[in-house]
Order: C-alpha cells, then structure tokens, then sequence
C-alpha cells in the first residue's frame, strides 16, 4: 500500500465517484502522441450529472439500497479510504469536488531509453480555480504535517510542490496553471504539457493517427472512455520477452501464432444517455492480421435473431454466426505453428476417438467436420434461491449440424480415451415424453455452495437441424415438445433496443432480462447472508487491521427484489466488424416506468 503513489489514487478516486472518466479535446490536446494508455471524462460534471439521472445512478441513491449501500460505503471510506488519505496526506473529496471539466489519467512512455512509464494525471477546475489553489495550500501543510518530504521545484517556469513516497524512493510533482491541475511522476513529461499548454511542445495524442481514428468513431461522444495504444506496447514487450531457446520456444513466432502482433488500439467507452445506457468494447484489428485466436472474432453477416422456439421469458440468450468448423481448423493451424510436436499428439489422440468400438469409426469427420455455423444458448431463470442457484437457471444449447446426430455420435466415442472406469460410460437412450435424447446417465457432481455430491444428467438431442445439450429434462422436452409460448423475438421494445446496437442481422446478437436476473440475484444473497460469513473469512484482508468483508458486505440489508424492479430492464449486445477492427457494442435501454 505505502508504494501506492498519489496520482494513480487520485485518479481511480476521480473514476470511481462518477463512474466515468475520460479524455477530451483539450486534455488530448496536451498529452504527448506517445501516450500509451488514457481513462478520461472529457467533461467531469456533466458525467456525474448523467449518472445520477440514470436508472443505474439512481438505483444507487434510492432509499431501498441505501441501507445496504451506507454499511458498504461507510466500511470501505473508514478502513480503506481514510488510512490512504492519512497515509498520504490527501483529501479525495477535495480533488472529487473540484473536478468540473475535464479529467484524464495517463501513462506515457519515458523520454529516455530504459526509463520507466509515467504518470499523468490532468484535472480541469473550471471556475473553481481558487479552490484549486487552496485545495493546494491545504494538502502541502498536510504533508509536512505528516513529516512527508516536501519541496520545491520549478518546472517550465511554473513552482511545483514535490512530494516523496514513504520510501522515498519516487518523486511526485503537483502544479497549477489557472485551473489546471497537473500532476506526474517525470519532469520531462510534465514539460512537455507545460509546453502544450502554450502553444507548443511537439506532438500530440490528438494528432495521433491511431488516436484520432478511435476519437472520431467511438471516443468522441462518450461520458468515459479507457484508450489503450497496444499496437505500441506488444512489439516492446516481444524485445523484452525472455529468450526461450532453452525451452524450446521463440516467444516472437507464439505472439505472432496466436496473432497478438497484429493488435493494434482497445478502447472501452461507457455513456449515459435519456434512452439508456450505452457502452462499446473495441479491439483495434486490421482485417489481413486477424490470424490466430482472432480469426475466430470473424464472423459472417448472417440473421442472429432469436428462433421462434426462445421464450420471452429467458434470463439470457446469445446467438453466434461463427463457423464452428472452420474454428477447428484454424486452432489446428494454430497449435500447427506453434508446436508442432503438441499438433501431432492431439491429432493422434483425435484419430483415436471411437476406434475402441468401431475401427473405421472417423471422429473428425463425425465431430470436427460436421458442424455448421451457428450457435445458440439461452438460460432460463434460476429456479430456486439457494447458491447454487445464483446466477445458474436452466439453460439449452444448440449446434447447427448437417447431421447432429453423427454430432451425438461423436460426443459418445469421447469416453474411449478415457481411464477406467470413466471409459465405460455410454451414451443410453432416454424418453421425454414422446422424444428419445441420450444421456450418460446420473453423475455426481459437487454442489458449489454445500460441497455435497449431487446426481446431474446431461442430455443431448435433435431438433430441427441442431444438436440440443441440455440438463434440464423440463426445458429440453419442452423444447422438443415445440410447446407454444410467447417467443422472445415478439417481447416489446427488443426490435428498438437491438437496433441501437446494429440490429440482429449482423451474425452475433444477445441479450439478458436484468429486470429477473438482478432480481432474482438480490433475493438469493438476501436469503443466504448468514452463509457468507464463513466464505468471507477466507478472503485474506491484510493490512485491513483483521477487517472482515461482512462487516461491509451485509446481504441481508439488501432490499426485496419487487421493490427495486423499476430500476432495471434488459441489456442488449450486438456486434460490429469492420476493416480497422471488431466492436462489442452494449445497450441498457432506460426502463420504461422510472421517471427522471
């Protein structure tokens, strides 16, 4: 903890209050070019000003989740927070209260050769330039206060108070101009945005051929945004990998098998808006480097609207256009290039599958090869209240298959290779109700929350061009069975919502009812928080002053499900894939009832 240096504190603090950070013109403006990773809330107040007026932000403030909340809150800022603060003489609500404008938190690279990242962090007060100035005065006298070393240095014509770590070991240089903060851990950097500031000081993270590219498609409009520059990371990390000639292994050929040399920018980016709450995952990679792992994000534009067979009912449901088999292949080409001694044994371990019963039994081609290109998963909701429910309802998957029973086949040929006496299990037939699926028959499986064995059955069965995997018999004859019921396709307001996120057509496309599973998870911490006491005390806490976790974490104060459903909806997530990169987009749609 006493390693842990003012800025990154200070910035994280800034993040968290407002849920929000970002960068902006202005502070893009006067990052270097060089910046390797950004958080930034382009404008701080109307960030916190989105979240509070957001279902989110105002489920947070409501009186049925402030009792949970306080203890929380009041747990985290007496044992967490306040030591921090004395530790480092800092005020966080100072710095929270004065962030009026723009706010971002860097890393940039060292000036010099082998010179360790930089810290950045940039605040704009706004009109509260003098409260800036006094917040200044204040934490200064707190630190000589705390016999911190403190002093003076000049820096671009500006006086900067220098602050040591407890060790002593690293500097940290806090300095204003008018209303901008500015704080870092190098003085050429701060040079640098002193520099910018003016006028000058070279290039910019603005004019940043990367940078500008994200900004204009994906960063601009955004309450936060993390940006990372990974394109300028990896090939440092692949000149610093260790050599593996001893092992066998050349780190430069496995970053380029698995594709990881063709990254290029990420991006996170999270906004609050009156029809919801919008947020984007961006993985920056050229269309001719998507080798590897990454070929996998390729997927065709193809219908991935829910099948009329979904109810509307689900807690959860995803639909992926990938071509299974061609997956298979590619992680062959894969493990090819990277070991080809690996390859050639889990090629001859394929080969082996079903040969015990039948010789001319061929698993690639009854398995591997025999898959289509679409999946689909959906889940039900939790049943029951116990942990092992949390989060875990009913739930089918299905394979798209030329002939899903070869698929079957194949999944009963896997025990083969198996030691005894788990070679010996056998797919068997098994009615559901006028339908036979297969099954291995009951196992015993450890319940999470009780460690008790408990008899589970996984069933596998067709349906109409599919291979359906289930564990719930109720669910899967149901599904078989073609019982009528509303379809999720029909549920209201699920065409709009999956608009915002490029609509269902282009291969990937999911979707969760947060209203049931929020709710559902609510009530099931609430009816067993007297549990977590146990679990909770094998989370170590050092250097916490032998604080427990209960002590915060009271689930018993969490209010009942019915009284916060107003507070939630559903979620939808689409998929977008184009020449510079793939994008994860996320829509919360404002719950229809909650008033502003």
């Amino acid at each position: 903890m006493k390693k842990i240096i003012v800025p990154v504190l200070a910035g994280l603090v800034l993040v968290s209050s407002a849920k929000a950070a970002e960068a902006t013109t202005s502070l893009e403006a006067l990052l270097p070019a060089e910046t390797v990773l950004v958080m930034a809330a382009p404008d701080y107040a109307t960030a916190k000003k989105h979240f509070k007026a957001s279902a989110s932000g105002q489920f947070w403030d409501s009186a049925e989740f402030k009792p949970f909340r306080k203890k929380l809150a009041d747990g985290f800022e007496a044992n967490v927070l306040a030591k921090i603060e004395e530790e480092l003489a800092v005020d966080f609500d100072a710095f929270e209260e004065m962030a009026s404008g723009p706010v971002a938190l860097a890393v940039v690279p060292g000036l010099a050769a082998g010179e360790e990242p930089a810290l950045l962090l940039l605040l704009d007060a706004g009109r509260k330039s003098f409260a800036l100035r006094r917040t200044l005065s204040q934490m200064e006298r707190d630190w000589k206060k705390a016999d911190r070393k403190v002093g003076e240095t000049e820096i671009g014509g500006i006086d900067f108070t220098t602050v040591s770590d407890p060790e002593g070991e690293r500097q940290v240089y806090f300095g204003r101009v008018d209303a901008q903060l500015i704080v870092g851990t190098a003085v050429g950097q701060i040079e640098g945005v002193l520099a910018r500031l003016g006028g000058g000081g070279g290039g910019t993270l603005a004019g940043n051929p990367a940078f500008a590219a994200d900004h204009g498609t994906l960063l601009k409009d955004a309450d936060f945004y993390l940006w990372a520059n990974l394109g300028q990371v990896i090939p440092q990390l692949l000149d610093n990998a260790p050599d593996g000639a001893e092992l066998g292994i050349d780190f430069g050929e496995v970053f380029g098998s698995l594709g990881l040399d063709g990254l290029g920018t990420f991006a996170i980016t999270y906004s609050e808006r009156p029809d919801g709450a919008h947020s984007d995952v961006f993985v920056g990679l050229p269309e001719a480097k998507r080798r590897g792992l990454f070929s996998l994000l390729e997927t065709r534009r193809a219908d991935a609207s829910p099948p009329a067979f979904v109810p509307a009912n689900v807690g959860a449901f995803t639909r992926w256009r990938v071509d299974m088999g061609a997956a298979w292949n590619n992680l062959e080409k894969l493990l090819l290039e990277m070991s080809p001694d690996v390859a050639n044994m889990v090629e001859f371990t394929v080969g082996l599958l079903g040969k015990d019963k039948d010789p001319n039994f061929d698993f690639k081609k009854s398995f591997l090869n025999n898959f289509g290109d679409d999946l689909i998963l959906y889940q039900m909701p939790p049943k029951g209240k116990s942990l092992n429910d949390l989060g875990s309802g009913p739930m089918v998957a299905l394979f798209k298959s030329p002939n899903p029973a070869e698929l079957i086949k194949g999944i009963g040929a896997v025990p083969g290779i198996l030691p005894p006496p788990l070679n010996e299990a056998a797919l068997e037939p098994r009615k559901l109700g006028e339908h036979t699926a297969q099954s291995f028959g009951l196992m015993e499986l450890p319940d999470p929350s009780t460690g008790e064995l408990v008899a589970s059955e996984i069933l596998f069965a067709v349906k109409d061009g599919y291979m359906a995997v289930s564990t719930d018999t109720d669910l899967l004859q149901d599904l078989l069975d073609g019982k009528p019921q509303s379809p999720l396709a029909k549920r209201d307001r699920l065409a709009s919502a999956a608009a915002v996120v490029g609509g269902t057509d282009s291969g990937f496309f999911a979707y969760q009812n947060d209203r049931v599973m929020m709710l559902s998870m609510m009530d099931t911490l609430r009816a067993n928080a007297d549990q977590f006491e146990m679990i909770f005390s094998m989370i170590p806490m050092e250097g916490l002053d032998e604080v427990n976790l209960d002590d915060w974490l009271d689930f018993s104060l969490l209010p009942a499900g019915e009284k916060i459903a107003k507070y939630f909806d559903v979620t939808v997530y689409g998929a977008e894939t184009d020449a510079r990169g793939v994008t994860l987009k996320m829509f919360s749609p404002r719950p229809p009832n909650l008033k502003r």
